[in-house]
């Protein structure tokens, strides 16, 4: 049976598009990522985060070692003499333990303890930190991805708008100058998006390092953040904020934790003043020149005398370092109270100036820009008006998403701030 050459063409045509049409049909979709899902996973993967998790369970160890008791000591002598043929021997077993009657195991761990809350508030401080600079990354990502697409939108626009000048430039129909300027913002436009493209992928890329992906793009297969926070103000007032964040701030609780221990500290340092005296007590075997023998018991205490360190220094260093971290604390807290009140500020600034211009944007200003596009093509409107058009719209939406990455930054370093959550 012979086959018509289109037939077979169409066999040819058919068989080489399969693998690809099946190919794209078994590339998965692009997951969707929020913002919540980041953070989650940079935390995850961050060596800060894993740090901190370890020095909590050091301070943890260290705390049960602290309220450990001395171990006793067991020891063991002999004492052998002799004299014109005749010896004596003694052998003398004995258990010594000292005791701590100073409140030494107990300052130590009341030391250990604070030590503990200071690492595990040194931990949600770093967790804090990971969170505010995952917001960061993925508000700059999306703004990248906004203005990707706008480049992209506007470098296609100009693409259809070459191809309709030069149609009209052969029909006598625009000048040449014309023409030349509209090739020339083409071409300014092209470039732009190549801009816009490798800030795109470099912003994911940024984030993608931090919640610990080897590579993201932006194309396909590559998460699609999902995230796109309406802008809004906040109710509350500053002050609010502010006895918040003195409340729970992780970097401030972490200070405190730290002052504390370095109370803590001082007080074993005093402690450690008292002299620890031992007892011991054990058994005496001895065994008489003449063939007796004779047993008994031995007891005993000693006490170091403090003569030569008198744990001055050490006591002294305390106090200066429990003092040194008091004065952090205080300094700590007006920071904090600048912060918040400086981010609270900022955040409400540009929370109004979004309202304004998302009034202004949305779909009746891409209806208006594709209007201005299509009176363009049909002749209703110059070259100028049509690029004052072009230029209005991509300047107002570009500077909408600067905000907007901006705004979702202060409200995370608001966040930050505050220990609270305000996602």
């Amino acid at each position: 049976m012979r086959i018509a050459p289109h037939v077979a063409l169409r066999v040819i045509v058919a068989l080489w598009v399969l693998p690809e049409s099946l190919g794209a049909q078994s590339a998965p979709p692009p997951r969707s990522l929020t913002l919540a899902e980041a953070r989650a996973m940079a935390r995850r993967a961050s060596p800060e985060v894993a740090a901190a998790r370890h020095a909590v369970a050091v301070a943890g160890g260290r705390q049960r070692q602290a309220g450990a008791f001395p171990n006793p000591t067991l020891s063991y002598g002999r004492e052998q003499t002799s004299r014109e043929g005749d010896s004596n021997a003694q052998d003398i077993v004995s258990l010594e333990q000292p005791l701590e009657i100073g409140g030494q195991r107990g300052a130590r761990r009341a030391a250990a303890a604070a030590a503990q809350a200071a690492a595990e508030a040194r931990l949600a401080a770093a967790a804090a930190r990971v969170d505010y600079d995952v917001a960061r990354s993925y508000a700059s990502a999306v703004a990248a991805q906004r203005g990707a697409a706008l480049a992209e939108t506007a470098a296609a626009a100009f693409e259809r708008a070459g191809r309709v000048s030069k149609a009209r430039l052969a029909g006598g129909d625009v000048s040449g100058y014309r023409h030349r300027r509209l090739s020339l913002e083409a071409g300014r436009y092209a470039a732009l998006r190549v801009q816009a493209l490798v800030v795109r992928d470099s912003a994911i890329q940024t984030l993608a390092s931090l919640i610990g992906l080897a590579d993201s793009t932006g194309h396909a297969g590559s998460p699609v953040l999902a995230d796109t926070l309406t802008p809004a103000p906040l109710t509350q007032p500053a002050d609010s904020f502010v006895a918040l964040a003195l409340l729970r701030r992780p970097e401030l609780r972490g200070a405190m934790r730290e002052a504390e221990a370095g109370a803590a500290e001082a007080r074993l340092a005093r402690a450690e003043r008292i002299p620890t005296p031992t007892l011991s007590g054990g058994f005496k075997h001895e065994r008489l020149a003449t063939g007796g023998s004779l047993s008994g018991f031995v007891a005993g205490v000693s006490l170091p005398l403090p003569l030569w360190d008198r744990r001055g220094g050490a006591i002294e260093a305390a106090r200066a370092e429990a003092a040194r971290r008091e004065a952090e604390v205080a300094g700590l807290q007006r920071q904090t109270a600048r912060e918040v009140r400086a981010a609270f500020a900022a955040h409400q600034g540009l929370a109004a100036q979004l309202e304004l211009l998302d009034a202004q944007l949305g779909a009746d200003a891409r209806r208006a820009h594709r209007a201005a596009e299509a009176a363009y093509a049909e002749g209703e409107i110059g070259l100028l008006e049509w690029l004052d058009a072009v230029r209005a719209y991509q300047e107002a939406e570009t500077t909408y998403a600067t905000l907007w990455a901006e705004y979702i930054t202060r409200r995370a370093a608001l966040e930050r701030a505050t220990g609270a959550s305000l996602f």
